[in-house]
């Protein structure tokens, strides 16, 4: 065999090597799946528009070369997008969204800023998952600036109340500062008083374990004077009437040495009262959160 025929087939042999190899590459792993994650302010077509508007984006080993941050500089609520290969054929597409923990209403319009009160977006109606907060206003609103005229105080509330809420599943409807400048939260038709500044880890603590609880019922959730020794946690039932009560109900209308307040009774076993109600033949029920029922009054009034 001459050198000629040799040199020809070694270069046909290159060639098809290559073919094969362009092949696989642009074929066996051409995206098929995409998942994105993370995601709440912007619908999974809006990411994919934004992100993934390129030819390389239809390759899962291409697509890893995009220029993210570019792409959304122009998107107010991104921080950032990561892109990942899951296999050959699927990229994963991770949004970090800037989080949003309240806003205020000025001029007709709503002013959103995350944990360190620096606002970061402005829109005509509240957005979907960021409590509304009443009570309070600022002088002036721009975007990338911290809130003005908000005194350091309700502030400073307002972001550590703020920030304990972004773990948990269930988001306020609004938040309100009351004659007292104490903060309220509203969960539907539970009204949730926390008091003052005091306790507050343990009172979000607490409130995350009991809201299950109170879904679909309405009252006022006392929180007030929780501290870590507090066993007993008030709720006046407001759609509990006196008709409803039946004879094994407890009488939680008497007032405690610890508590100013009508219906808050401790367990018995720090009171010492579980002999006297066997006495009189009640039974008092308490279930894991030391959540109790009062007999619908209001007890902060």
């Amino acid at each position: 065999m001459s050198r000629k025929k040799i040199y020809r087939i070694f270069i046909e042999t290159v060639v098809l090597a290559v073919f094969v190899a362009a092949l696989v590459f642009f074929v066996g792993f051409r995206v098929t799946k995409i998942q994105i994650e993370g995601n709440r302010y912007y619908s999974d077509e809006e990411i994919k528009n934004m992100v993934l508007d390129a030819p390389n984006a239809k390759n899962s080993i291409l697509v890893m070369l995009t220029k993210t941050d570019e792409k959304t500089k122009d998107a107010k609520m991104i921080d950032g997008v990561t892109i990942k290969r899951k296999n050959r054929n699927t990229i994963v597409v991770q949004v970090k969204e800037k989080q949003m923990i309240g806003c205020l209403e000025f001029e007709g319009q709503y002013v959103n800023f995350d944990r360190q009160g620096i606002i970061q977006i402005i829109t005509d109606e509240p957005m979907e998952g960021v409590p509304v907060i009443n009570g309070i206003s600022v002088r002036q609103a721009k975007i990338g600036e911290k809130l003005k005229g908000i005194s350091t105080k309700k502030l400073n509330t307002i972001l550590s109340v703020g920030k304990m809420l972004e773990k948990s599943e269930q988001k306020p409807d609004r938040l309100v500062f009351n004659d007292m400048n104490q903060l309220v939260l509203y969960y539907d038709d539970v009204e949730v008083r926390l008091g003052d500044d005091e306790n507050m880890d343990e009172k979000m603590n607490r409130l995350s374990g009991i809201l299950p609880q109170l879904e679909g019922m309405e009252g006022i959730l006392h929180l007030e004077n929780i501290t870590e020794d507090t066993a007993g946690v008030v709720f006046d039932n407001a759609g509990e009437s006196e008709e409803d009560t039946s004879d094994e109900d407890v009488d939680v209308s008497g007032e405690s040495e610890n508590d100013n307040r009508t219906g808050y009774i401790l367990p018995s076993e720090e009171t010492g009262q579980e002999e006297s109600q066997e006495e009189d033949g009640q039974e008092e029920e308490w279930d894991d959160s030391g959540l109790e029922y009062s007999d619908g009054t209001d007890a902060a009034e």
